[in-house]
């Protein structure tokens, strides 16, 4: 035995023997090639920090970086999968040498290669490296491939769907990209979509969830008629197409990205990481030449990022694309009371389509009756206020009685395109007036950072809308204190929505801050209020819109009575366009604070809005109010500038 074992260790140390195993065991080992591989990438790694491509445009764009408040840079997207080195959030140039090295490990998994997962991040580091293709280890991407070859993408066009006023989610609008194909119907293309993630329907829950980011934002692929279908046929919300210059090859960049983006959560804020400011990055990563989301103010709305491209010179084409509801308002506008009846009944089965074509009247007037009719019979059915069969029956018999009449005359639905988003003055205002309180000339500060106000000129914008935050007035130069603070609402939301035979929104008010008020003393205090409403309203003779609001208000200050004081109110008034540039509000309203208070007021205000210029205004507002048995008057005129 011990013979044995020693022939095996002579075997084992004969010089030949082991030459040969060195050589057998050197092959099975991939030692040359990956010390090759490793070679190459250290070289690309090299270059790509000698020409310093961490500090590239395009490079921040695709990680969506931005300026914190404290003015460093930082990437704008919170999902830690979206990066794949754990400083790359915050290290442009670790997040590129972790991206570049993720290229070169094999994976035999269709799609699970980071050539797949990246492919933006990817075409830009080959473009800029001039990266070896037969360097790099097979990559499958069939999903991927598939996904974005059915987009066929060669252009694109930011949309611009207008408020909703009866929502609180969308009263600012909206924007979204629609990635147009070879095909010549827009309908079949793409959308992109970027939102937050809620089912709050409480103006001040959305408002505060919004303002802190305790929403979730998403981005998102749909087929752009499921959009068309939300905005304009559901909500009643126009939109504006505008058609942008980029080349087919940036279009693809942007879907590239796209893909990169899915299911990639970042957190939602109402005024400025939102769906606006978001998707300026997509077109950045198109052309980083442009640095729209630097350029981008404190806060950022929809509107705001619609001036952004249009001052960027990169739209070549506005469209209007009018709701379902616009269409429908358009022909009631058409019809005297009687007309605009029968249509309804119409579309309540309570009506004979058939007997139209025997009512004592134009067949002008018979085509807007029935046209009328079919429009409103496919919102309620797209509203699910009938069945599909009932809408199918129904339908097709007043489409029957139509046909009968021939084709309508031309130019018979027109109607002007309304003012564009972009041509509405800024959202952000700085007033400077003066004016007498009390018999005392003061002089006034008035910032506001967001959005619109009843008062305020309506081009571009909803009338009867009404969105501010952080709305502050400061006085001087009269009363007891030389500098004082007049008001500072944190949130003012006013939705007036008129109601008419087809169409019964309800109108309603939410807004919380502080005021300075008058006791029943005499003596004016600074108080928070919290103050929210609801009623009707109706287009009055004159175009503009009456309403009535009962009201709730609540008082807290260390001058009340018992330190909180609560009521129930009321509010009436009207806004009328009396011209293109000069616009009226009248309101008068009443509160009764039965607990916690012996205090009652009412008030009387009128404002006047002369519209200079797209960004400039002259306000003059005029109001007086009695608490109990004391009474106070305000006059007030100041300049408005918009930004």
């Amino acid at each position: 035995m011990m013979l044995n074992a020693l022939k095996r260790i002579k075997i084992l140390c004969d010089p030949d023997y082991v030459t040969l195993a060195l050589a057998v065991s050197l092959s099975l080992v991939p030692f040359p090639a990956f010390s090759q591989q490793t070679g190459y990438v250290e070289d690309l790694a090299r270059k790509a920090a000698d020409l310093r491509l961490h500090e590239e445009r395009g490079w921040k764009a695709l990680l969506h970086y931005g300026k914190s408040i404290r003015g460093e840079d930082r990437s704008k997207i919170d999902d830690k999968r979206f990066f794949l080195s754990p400083h790359g959030r915050t290290d442009p140039q670790a997040e590129l040498e972790a991206t570049l090295r993720s290229f070169f490990l094999a994976d035999s998994k269709d799609g699970q290669s980071s050539i797949c997962r990246f492919p933006a991040r990817y075409a830009w580091l080959t473009e800029h490296l001039t990266i070896d293709q037969a360097e790099l280890p097979a990559a499958s991407c069939s999903e991927r491939d598939k996904s974005l070859g059915a987009i066929d993408a060669k252009s694109a066009v930011l949309v611009f769907p207008v408020g909703h006023i009866n929502s609180p989610a969308s009263m600012f609008g909206h924007t979204l990209i629609r990635i147009d194909g070879s095909s010549k119907s827009n309908l079949i293309s793409y959308a992109v979509n970027y939102s937050a993630a809620n089912t709050d329907s409480n103006g001040l829950q959305y408002a505060w969830k919004g303002l802190t980011g305790m929403y979730k934002g998403y981005y998102s692929l749909m087929p752009y008629y499921d959009k068309v279908r939300e905005y304009n046929d559901l909500e009643h919300r126009d939109m504006w197409e505008y058609s942008l210059n980029l080349t087919t090859p940036e279009v693809e960049r942007m879907l590239n990205h796209i893909w990169e983006l899915q299911n990639i959560e970042s957190s939602y804020y109402f005024l400025d990481e939102n769906c606006s400011y978001n998707l300026m990055f997509l077109i950045e990563v198109a052309r980083p030449e442009l640095q729209l989301t630097n350029k981008a103010g404190f806060f950022v709305l929809p509107t705001d990022t619609v001036r952004s491209v249009m001052d960027a010179g990169i739209v070549e084409e506005v469209k209007y694309r009018p709701s379902q509801g616009t269409r429908i308002r358009n022909i009631i506008s058409l019809l005297d009371p009687d007309a605009r009846k029968i249509a309804y009944d119409i579309s309540f089965l309570e009506y004979d389509p058939a007997k139209v074509k025997e009512l004592p009247l134009a067949t002008v007037e018979k085509i807007k009756i029935l046209d009328l009719a079919t429009g409103f019979v496919q919102f309620r059915f797209s509203r699910k206020e009938i069945d599909k069969n009932t809408y199918s029956r129904l339908y097709l018999k007043v489409l029957s009685e139509r046909s009968n009449l021939g084709p309508a005359p031309n130019g018979l639905y027109h109607n002007d395109d309304p003012a564009r988003p972009d041509d509405g003055h800024g959202t952000t205002r700085i007033s400077l007036g003066s004016g007498v309180h009390r018999g005392k000339l003061f002089g006034e500060l008035n910032i506001r950072p967001e959005f619109h106000a009843l008062l305020d000129p309506d081009q571009g914008y909803l009338p009867g809308a009404q969105i501010k935050f952080m709305d502050t007035a400061v006085r001087f130069g009269a009363g007891s204190e030389p500098v004082y603070l007049k008001s500072l609402h944190l949130i003012d939301i006013v939705s007036i929505a008129p109601r008419d035979t087809f169409f019964k929104p309800v109108s309603w008010k939410v807004n919380t801050g502080f005021d300075r008020e008058m006791m029943s003393n005499g003596d004016e205090y600074l108080i928070y209020r919290l103050n929210t409403g609801g009623g009707f309203s109706y287009r009055s003779p004159f175009g503009g819109i009456w309403y009535a609001l009962g009201e709730m208000d609540i008082n807290a200050g260390s001058k009340i009575r018992s330190r909180v004081a609560g009521g129930p109110g009321f509010s009436i008034g009207s806004t009328e366009q009396l011209t293109p540039d000069l616009k009226l509000l009248l309101n008068a309203g009443g509160y009764w604070y039965g607990l916690g208070d012996d205090r009652h007021s009412l008030k009387a205000s009128l404002g006047l809005n002369f519209r200079v210029s797209r960004n400039n205004s002259l306000n003059l507002e005029s109001s007086q109010e009695y608490v109990n048995s004391r009474s106070v008057s305000d006059v007030l005129l100041r300049w408005n500038y918009y930004y």
